[in-house]
């Protein structure tokens, strides 16, 4: 593996290193690194990359991250974990994450073709106006398409759960 990686190197004539995380900080011997700094910046701010951020935001983000380092440690002491109003809100939790972790592979799995969407746009024009002029199909596909996507969505729902109910005993005690 060695001789193939030292081989590719010398064909693509660069080096093959991968840089380690930086440590950014310690907080009780527990680095905060690089990595950790653009996983907080992904939730934070989608699409933007720490080393993008200028000294005085890399330092509020660090400061932000050792802070969270600091009340998790603090949380962890605490015991909260292992109290019972804990453990239930938090199965709560992932069940509700698998449901709707669910819900949007079953979205996913849905298309909407163009010819369904220029067929939806060409039986409801009436609604497809601004002011009292109809707006053209390229400026509401998108929209449509989303709609179109949902309405299958809803459909899809429908039948799942009816078909779940069928091979469900239920019983509604109103």
């Amino acid at each position: 593996m060695k001789l193939s990686l030292a081989l590719a190197s010398l064909v693509l004539g660069s080096s093959l290193a991968v840089a380690a995380p930086a440590t950014l900080a310690t907080v009780n011997g527990k680095a905060i690194t690089t990595t950790d700094a653009n996983a907080f910046m992904a939730k934070a701010l989608p699409g933007m990359s720490f080393n993008k951020l200028d000294p005085k935001m890399k330092r509020q983000v660090v400061d932000q991250l050792v802070n969270q380092t600091l009340i998790k440690n603090q949380v962890a002491k605490s015991g909260i974990q292992n109290t019972a109003a804990f453990k239930a809100q938090y199965a709560a939790l992932k069940d509700d994450l698998a449901v709707d972790m669910w819900m949007k592979q079953q979205m996913g799995k849905i298309s909407v073709t163009d010819k369904e969407a220029k067929a939806f746009y060409d039986a409801n024009g009436d609604k497809m106006k601004q002011g009292d002029k109809k707006l053209p199909y390229d400026k509401v596909k998108n929209e449509i398409v989303n709609f179109l996507k949902l309405e299958k969505f809803k459909a899809h729902m429908d039948k799942t759960t009816e078909s779940l109910r069928a091979s469900s005993k239920v019983e509604i005690k109103l």
